[in-house]
């Protein structure tokens, strides 16, 4: 898949941007990134979904060549591979860092990432709430799910050397936060066409 990918510093929803462009024509493939969210929402609408400085969100537009009655089903599956590349990240093992029903990644702190899956007329808006540095006091949730940063996985051995480097500089932190989102489009991109093969 290609991937034509729209940064912003902040938006309401990347979910709802990437809809826009969809009833515009936009092409499966379409990524809008945003290191804020000021309406941003997750699988349930009506919880409000925290989206600071310090996080990525990020959300695609998809064409999945499989039963629409099947769209569902990809949701863990798409959770397990954004487990993968924050487990690679972290340098951390299953134990620390799986898939909770249907699609949040968490680990023993609390959640790290939620993602939520709209579909509508053969076509799936992906979004990705991913909790990468921890911000300036925290995140206050609800009360449902502790927010957990991938910043703080693993230890100094561990941890991978872009991250370590990104954890030393402030300013290397927007950098690589961009690089995480090209690695979970990667494992998207590959667990999609796996699903896809699988209905061939």
């Amino acid at each position: 898949m290609n991937f034509d990918i729209i940064y912003k510093d902040v938006t309401g929803s990347t979910n709802d941007d990437v809809w826009e462009l969809a009833n515009h024509g936009a092409h499966a493939g379409v990524v809008v990134r945003a290191l804020r969210q000021e309406a941003g929402y997750g699988q349930w609408k009506t919880r409000v979904w925290v989206s600071p400085e310090g996080g990525l969100y990020f959300s695609i537009l998809l064409q999945p060549r499989i039963p629409e009655e099947e769209f569902p089903s990809m949701s863990p599956r798409l959770a397990e591979a954004v487990a993968r590349i924050v487990r690679q990240m972290a340098g951390v093992d299953q134990d620390a860092v799986w898939v909770k029903a249907p699609n949040d990644v968490v680990c023993e702190a609390g959640k790290l990432c939620g993602m939520s899956l709209d579909a509508k007329d053969g076509k799936v808006v992906l979004g990705v709430g991913l909790n990468v540095f921890r911000p300036e006091g925290g995140i206050t949730t609800d009360g449902r799910n502790v927010a957990a940063y991938v910043s703080e996985l693993g230890d100094d051995e561990s941890r991978s050397l872009p991250l370590k480097h990104a954890l030393a500089n402030s300013l290397l932190r927007v950098q690589y936060i961009d690089a995480v989102m090209q690695g979970l489009l990667g494992a998207i991109d590959l667990e999609l066409s796996a699903i896809e093969c699988e209905h061939m």
